[in-house]
C-alpha cells in the first residue's frame, strides 16, 4: 500500500508541478493586463470610447498584442524555474560522458526530480566502480601475464650457460615448465571468464545426475588430499539438475581445489549436497586459514587474491568464473568465514 501511494505521488508530481507553472503564468499575465487596462481607462476614458466607436476592433487588437507580449515575458522569466533542474541534469550527464564519474546531482522540487537525482547518482557510482574494476583488471591481467613470462625468459637465459650442474639445469627446467603451465592456466581461465560473461542464456542445458558429477569432481583431487593427509567428509543426496553440466563442473572443481589448497596439512574438508524444496544446496567447508571480512567483500572480483602473503598458486579468476556460472543458472553463491576459523562456500541452484 505504501509503495502504491509513493508510485501514485511520483506519477502525479510532475504534472501537478508543470500545471502550477502554467497556471501561474496565466494568472500573472491576466492580472497584469487587468491592471494596465484599468489604468488606461482611468487615464483616458473619453479617447478610448471614441476610438472604440470608430475602430471597434482596435481595442481588441491592442489587448491581444499586450497579452502576447506580457505572456511571453512572464513565460520567459518563470520558465527558468522548471528548467534549472534540466540544465543541471544536462551538465552532470556531460561530465559523466566525459569520464568524470564523481558527477552527482542534487535536485529539489517534485519527488520525481529527487528520484531522478537518486537514480543518476547510483548510476554514476556504479559506472565509477566499473571503471575502477576495469582498470584493476587490466593492471592485474598485465602483472599476472608478465610475471611468468619474465621468469621463463630469465631461466631460459640461465640455461645457455655451460657451467651449470645437472641439478641446476633440472631445477631451471622444472621452473620453466611450472611457469608455462601457470601461463597456460591463466590463458584458459581468461578465455573461460570471457566466454561465460558474454553468455546471457545457457544453450547446452540438459538433465544430469548432479550428485554423480560432484562425486567425480571430488575423486579428481584424491592424490592432493592424500598428500596433505586431509580428513575428507562427503555427504551427497541423489539429485538431478537441469543445467549446463560442463560449466557447473568448473564450479565444483574450483571450490574443491580451493578448499584443499587453503587447508593446512592434517586438516578437514566437508562437502555436502542436499535438496530443500526446489533448491539444490552444495556446501563445502574447510578448517583452514579463514578469510577476513575485508577480503570477503572482494573475493569474487576478477584477479583478486586475498592470500598473497602465503604465496599459494592461483590467478584470482576461479571464483569470478564460478559466480558467473551460478548466476547463469539462476542461483547464488556465498561465502562465510573468519580468520583462523575456516571457510564455508554455499551454492544454491533452482531445480526447476
Amino acid at each position: 500500500m505504501i509503495v502504491h501511494k509513493k508510485s501514485l505521488r511520483n506519477r502525479l508530481g510532475l504534472p501537478v508541478f508543470f500545471s502550477a507553472i502554467v497556471f501561474a503564468i496565466l494568472m500573472i499575465t491576466s492580472m497584469f493586463i487587468f491592471v494596465v487596462g484599468i489604468l488606461l481607462i482611468r487615464a483616458n476614458a473619453i479617447n478610448l470610447v471614441k476610438i472604440s466607436r470608430s475602430e471597434p476592433m482596435l481595442p481588441i487588437l491592442l489587448l491581444l498584442i499586450i497579452s502576447v507580449v506580457v505572456g511571453t515575458v512572464v513565460s520567459f522569466v518563470i520558465s527558468n524555474l522548471p528548467l534549472k533542474p534540466v540544465r543541471r541534469i544536462i551538465d552532470a550527464t556531460d561530465r559523466l560522458a566525459a569520464g568524470d564519474f564523481s558527477a552527482r546531482l542534487r535536485l529539489t522540487g517534485p519527488t520525481a526530480f529527487q528520484d531522478l537525482a537518486t537514480s543518476f547518482n547510483r548510476m554514476a557510482e556504479e559506472l565509477g566502480s566499473t571503471e575502477m574494476l576495469r582498470a584493476d583488471f587490466v593492471d592485474s591481467f598485465s602483472h599476472e601475464f608478465k610475471t611468468p613470462i619474465v621468469s621463463i625468459k630469465g631461466f631460459a637465459e640461465e640455461l645457455k650457460h655451460d657451467d651449470l650442474t645437472p641439478e641446476q639445469r633440472k631445477e631451471y627446467l622444472d621452473i620453466i615448465i611450472s611457469e608455462s603451465a601457470r601461463l597456460s592456466s591463466l590463458a584458459t581461465n581468461v578465455l573461460n571468464l570471457s566466454r561465460v560473461e558474454k553468455q546471457a542464456i545457457l544453450t547446452n542445458r540438459a538433465r544430469f545426475d548432479l550428485s554423480e558429477q560432484v562425486r567425480r569432481c571430488v575423486l579428481l583431487f584424491e592424490n592432493k588430499w592424500d598428500q596433505r593427509k586431509l580428513n575428507l567428509t562427503v555427504e551427497l543426496e541423489e539429485i538431478s539438475l537441469f543445467g549446463d553440466e560442463e560449466l557447473l563442473s568448473q564450479v565444483w572443481v574450483n571450490l574443491i581445489d580451493n578448499a584443499i589448497k587453503f587447508t593446512p596439512e592434517g586438516g578437514s574438508v566437508e562437502i555436502r549436497l542436499s535438496k530443500r524444496e526446489n533448491i539444490a544446496r552444495f556446501v563445502i567447508r574447510d578448517d583452514g586459514y579463514g578469510i577476513s571480512e575485508e577480503v570477503q567483500k572482494r573475493i569474487f572480483d576478477k584477479f583478486y587474491q586475498g592470500d598473497v602473503s602465503r604465496a599459494i598458486s592461483g590467478n584470482g579468476l576461479g571464483l569470478s568464473i564460478s559466480k558467473r556460472i551460478i548466476e547463469l543458472h539462476g542461483g547464488n553463491i556465498s561465502c562465510r568465514s573468519s580468520e583462523g576459523a575456516g571457510t564455508e562456500f554455499s551454492v544454491e541452484l533452482p531445480l526447476i
